[in-house]
């Protein structure tokens, strides 16, 4: 084990561990990555988990403030919690195959296409944005976590990253949803 837990941002003793020690510190966000620092996971301030669904929530709504009304690609687990949260920002959420390469892929796509697509995310802390050239890299996305909390900060707010959408994230599961009943789209 990797020195005091499994470095996967999906496992929740290395979550449990993280938010232990930003309590502990008081520090302002926590982070978990896997070996090769593809796939993130985030412990804001008040010690809340943000992965799954959440972190692409997060994410969705930085990228949806940068580039108003583009489509964020993710795979079908997806909760229809969080294509109410894209869309209701007023992004495009495509559902799309399982496999961080097929929705990283259906992100190059689309905007060959020349349908806008600056986010490109798995529910297991995959992701890819258009502006680092779709590359799967969590320390890519954890960098413009933290650009929007020194953001907020700069902006006189004491809330940690996690505060600023509680209300909205809080529908939200940490991990996705294998039972859409409704509203499913491949993405074709």
């Amino acid at each position: 084990m990797f020195p005091n837990h499994i470095p996967n941002p999906e496992d929740k003793t290395a979550m449990a561990l993280t938010r232990a020690a930003v309590l502990e510190n008081n520090a302002d966000l926590g982070v978990v990555f896997d070996t090769d620092v593809d796939r993130s996971g985030v412990v804001d301030n008040k010690g809340n988990p943000i992965n799954g669904d959440k972190l692409i929530a997060l994410m969705s709504a930085i990228v949806l403030k940068e580039h108003p009304g583009t489509t964020i690609v993710t795979d079908a687990r997806t909760s229809m919690a969080l294509t109410k949260f894209i869309t209701d920002r007023g992004g495009n959420h495509c559902l799309y195959r399982v496999g961080y390469r097929n929705v990283i892929d259906k992100g190059v796509h689309l905007n060959e296409d020349g349908i806008e697509t600056h986010l490109m995310m798995e529910t297991s802390g995959h992701g890819a944005l258009k502006e680092n050239y779709f590359l799967d890299d969590g320390a890519y996305m954890v960098v413009k976590i933290i650009i929007q909390m020194v953001r907020m900060k700069l902006e006189g707010s004491d809330e940690g990253i996690g505060m600023q959408r509680q209300k909205d994230l809080k529908p939200l599961k940490n991990s996705g949803n294998t039972s859409r009943k409704e509203g499913y789209k491949d993405g074709n």
